[in-house]
């Protein structure tokens, strides 16, 4: 050791000392720190009423509360609840100059009951739920908490809810995740525990299967109980915003917490969550050490008592063993400080302000990786050599730390950044304590250094998992939820505007789906990475999850400059790209929400950005759509719709029609097609291809699906019953039926409990089930050929098409969309036409040509070789009754028209 023994001694007599006077002026900083801040937000302005109303019950409005981190987290030593909830809370109280009066309870569900009761007025925290909204008012979120699915480290990885079917999963009972879980996912078998700290012990004990918890309280329960078994694995899409809510019979109350906290400043609620949703890890004093450092002060005192009392007694006989003893006694002094310090893992240095000489021991060398460590440890002249390694960014701290622990007795304590000899950056928390000579000068300045650098990559993790997209790294949903509602609130007060872009990558799931989910997520990164490199560093870019995107543009911002931005971004999306040798071409759609005006709430502004994008995949992909209230309009008259289509089944407004099928060479009839209609008492017939999609978004399908397949089906037998020779009847399919698991063993029992022969149907489906799982169709398709069902594929030649998968799939005929029939010229065949002869001609497989309504037509399709058609010509879609009639007459005169019911047709072609 190359520092002398008064330095080390003085080091024994002042190090607690240090320690708690550290502490204490470390609270008074942070006090006075709390007390500016605070001190630069804005009053709360209150009406004359509500400042009326405030006064009339400042002392009888009662909190609710229970334990749920982070909101509640401790009780400090004044027995106040502390926690991101209850810091807020305590702010208001300030601000409004008034007392809550907290009421504890056991658990957060018999907290809720008590609201429900009007026991107590004010919910800590909560998330909006339509049960809550019954009885509490919300005001808006004071933050966004994500939860996270998570597994012991040996089980499987679970990376969605779906995965966690059958599985037993422990929830906080009582909570929206959890009411949520019940709705959504009533295949999952829920484990409701008491607090999140049950549901992490559950988990690393076994006894569930995976929990749902938020990051922040979980990591502390984790770390508190030294839970080593346990990681997050997936997301459960699902995010608390988190507010305060009020007994909803005192509207005025939710008004004034409202203001309240719109008054808070951003610092005031960066410190809130960053001292409960980002802790940092109290290194604390060490209970060891100081005993070590007890017993070596009181050892050394006895063997001085000791070594004064044989001097005084022998003093002339024992001088010289004494002073040996003495020697002895120090050494062994010095060696077990040195073992002291090397226990603690810290680096000691030491710093002669007089000669500029700064010492560093081995340990610091050590941490710093430098090679060649001497065991007398290293000095250097001054403090530059070591600020020249200290990240720029950090180095006027490091300054500032040690100047102000000079000059004003600052307690020193610093975090920064240094580049070791690997050339890699290691984080260091560096203390120390100054010795000052009789004119108050310091002399000397000695402290330690302790290697952070795995404390501050656990809490970066921590935020990472909790704000931003595993797979691309930019901010996820919950992410950029927080910064949006940074600039609606800036909106309400201050009249700043912004724009909302959602992105959507048209027809992803077909790459996902062709290329494998590896190409889809190197896309995903490519977008990201081109967004980045596009859009200013102003611009706020997230990933909403799937493949849909987020840009929040702040500032001045017109519709013409968003405009220029969103074609900008299109043209790069639709760039021709090769991932991992596959050629790539894809576009997007964008849905934009341009806000200039207050008031607006941030559920809304994502609701008109998703709205616009809606709209713009329902009409055209590949571009993009600014919001406008017509749009909220066609959304609300949908879901109307929507709501009485829900009810037209059970109305009696839903029917069926009849529409003919002919052989066009032979002319007879060969079959029908059935087709849904429905007569809306208000609004009269409402088109099929109105209400057909409107079915498919609202989930409504499969109800009117089975409801025509059965109806049909009964006519089908009826007629066979009667002697009606209808030959077969054709039943339309959507994609999404056929795609159902149990839609082969639906059709089997209607079947079944018809007796109905199975080629008496033919179902029809379009291209678009070629579009999403093939797989699972063909399986679907097989299944019900082999009973005998026939299939054939509707609107051929408007969507996509494999000419492979036409020749695999067991298809009986194609059904030419009637767009290329009617527009027909006179003398022209049609390409599509043609083709679409050919390759039916080639693939053995009869067509069907839709849309004849002219004799024209009915001869170029003969002649050039259709089998088969159905239009307007022979007949329009008819009742029941009219079609049996159809039949009859067909049988004596034929299919066509008499030439008086055609004399329009024949002169046109004429």
């Amino acid at each position: 050791m190359s520092f002398n023994l008064g330095v080390k001694g003085q080091r024994r007599k002042v190090i607690v000392h240090r320690t708690v006077c550290q502490l204490a002026a470390l609270m008074a900083m942070l006090l006075c720190l709390s007390a500016s801040a605070l001190a630069k937000s804005p009053a709360v302005e209150l009406t004359a009423a509500e400042k009326q109303w405030l006064q009339n019950h400042q002392s009888t409005i009662r909190l609710g509360v229970s334990y749920v981190p982070p909101h509640t987290m401790i009780k400090d030593e004044a027995g106040r609840y502390r926690g991101v909830a209850m810091d807020f809370l305590y702010l208001i109280e300030k601000k409004l100059n008034i007392t809550f009066e907290p009421k504890f309870f056991p658990s957060y569900g018999a907290m809720l009951q008590a609201a429900r009761d009007k026991e107590v007025d004010i919910v800590f925290a909560a998330s909006e739920t339509p049960e809550r909204l019954k009885y509490l008012d919300f005001t808006q979120p004071y933050t966004f908490l994500s939860n996270k699915i998570f597994v012991r480290k040996t089980s499987p990885e679970y990376q969605g809810l779906d995965q966690l079917a059958g599985k037993s999963v422990a929830v906080i009972r009582g909570t929206a995740v959890a009411e949520y879980l019940k709705t959504q996912f009533p295949a999952i078998n829920l484990v409701e525990l008491k607090s999140s700290r049950d549901v992490i012990v559950a988990l690393s004990s076994g006894n569930a299967d995976a929990a749902i918890s938020v990051v922040a309280s979980a990591w502390m329960h984790i770390k508190s109980e030294g839970i080593s078994n346990v990681e997050v694995v997936g997301d459960a899409h699902y995010s608390y915003a988190v507010r305060f809510a009020s007994r909803n019979d005192w509207p005025v109350l939710n008004q004034i917490l409202e203001k309240a906290l719109y008054s808070f400043s951003d610092k005031e609620k960066d410190d809130i969550h960053r001292l409960w949703l980002y802790p940092e890890k109290d290194e604390g004093i060490d209970p060891e050490l100081v005993t070590r450092y007890a017993i070596i002060i009181a050892l050394v005192f006895l063997i001085g008592l000791l070594l004064s009392a044989a001097y005084w007694i022998r003093r002339l006989r024992l001088e010289v063993d004494s002073r040996l003893r003495s020697e002895a006694a120090l050494k062994a002094s010095e060696e077990r400080f040195e073992l002291a310090i090397r226990g603690t893992n810290d680096g000691i240095w030491d710093w002669d302000l007089c000669s500029n000489q700064l010492y560093l021991a081995p340990r610091v060398q050590e941490i710093l990786s430098a090679p060649g460590n001497s065991e007398q440890g290293l000095v250097q002249n001054g403090l530059e050599p070591w600020l020249n390694k200290v990240h720029p960014m950090d180095i006027s701290l490091v300054q500032s730390g040690v100047d102000q622990h000079l000059q004003q007795k600052v307690p020193l304590d610093v975090e920064y950044r240094m580049k070791n000899s690997r050339n890699e950056w290691v984080w260091l928390r560096m203390r120390g304590q100054a010795q000052w000579d009789s004119n108050d000068s310091p002399v000397r300045l000695c402290g330690s250094i302790m290697d952070i650098t795995r404390t501050k990559r656990a809490d970066e993790e921590v935020r990472r998992l909790a704000y931003f997209d595993n797979l691309t790294g930019i901010p996820n949903r919950e992410r950029f939820k927080i910064t949006l509602q940074g600039a609606v609130n800036k909106l309400n007060t201050t009249g700043q505007g912004f724009a909302v872009l959602f992105i959507d990558l048209d027809h992803f799931k077909v790459i996902n789906d062709s290329l494998g989910h590896r190409i889809g997520d190197l896309l995903l990164n490519h977008v990201a990475q081109q967004l980045r490199d596009l859009l200013p560093p102003s611009n706020f870019i997230g990933r909403l999850g799937g493949d849909e995107f987020a840009i929040l543009m702040e500032g001045t911002i017109e519709g013409a400059q968003v405009e220029r931005w969103a074609d900008e971004i299109l043209l790069m999306v639709a760039r021709p790209l090769k991932l991992d040798g596959h050629d790539i071409r894809t576009t997007a759609s964008i849905g934009i929400s341009l806000c200039q005006q207050a008031p607006i709430h941030l559920d809304t502004v994502m609701e008109q950005a998703d709205i616009a994008l809606f709209e713009v995949k329902r009409q055209q992909r590949g571009q993009y759509r600014f919001h406008s209230p017509e749009m909220s309009q066609k959304m609300i008259e949908a879901a109307a719709l929507a709501n009485d289509l829900e009810q037209a089944q059970d109305r009696g407004e839903l029917f069926l029609v009849f529409q003919p099928q002919v052989h066009l060479k032979e002319e007879r009839l060969i079959g029908c097609e059935a087709l849904l209609r429905w007569k809306h008492p208000e609004r009269g017939f409402i088109s099929p291809g109105q209400f057909i999609p409107l079915a498919e978004e609202r989930g409504l399908i499969h109800q009117l699906g089975d409801w025509v397949l059965y109806q049909a089906c009964t006519q089908a037998k009826r007629w066979l019953e009667q002697g009606v020779a209808f030959q077969q009847i054709g039943i339309n399919v959507s994609s999404l039926q056929l795609l159902e698991p149990q839609f082969v063993e639906r059709v089997y029992q209607v079947l079944q409990e018809l007796e109905l022969p199975a080629h008496c149907i033919e179902l029809e489906i379009t291209e678009t089930v070629l579009m999403k799982d093939i797989s699972v169709a063909e399986q679907a398709m097989r299944s019900l050929n082999k009973l005998g069902v026939n299939f054939s594929i509707d609107d051929f030649g408007t969507g996509y098409s494999s000419l492979r998968y036409l020749h695999k799939l067991p298809i009986k005929r194609l059904k030419l969309a009637q767009e290329f029939v009617r527009d027909m010229a006179p003398d022209d065949e049609g390409a599509v036409i043609a083709a679409t002869l050919q390759l039916g001609r080639n693939l053995n497989i009869p067509v069907i040509a839709e849309g004849i309504e002219t004799f024209r037509h009915f001869e170029q399709l003969r002649e050039q070789g259709c089998d088969q058609g159905q239009g307007y010509l022979f007949a329009r879609p008819m009742a029941r009754s009219e079609f049996e009639d159809f039949v009859a007459k067909s049988q004596q005169v034929g299919v066509l028209p008499e030439f008086s019911d055609c004399k329009e047709q024949i002169m046109e072609v004429s």
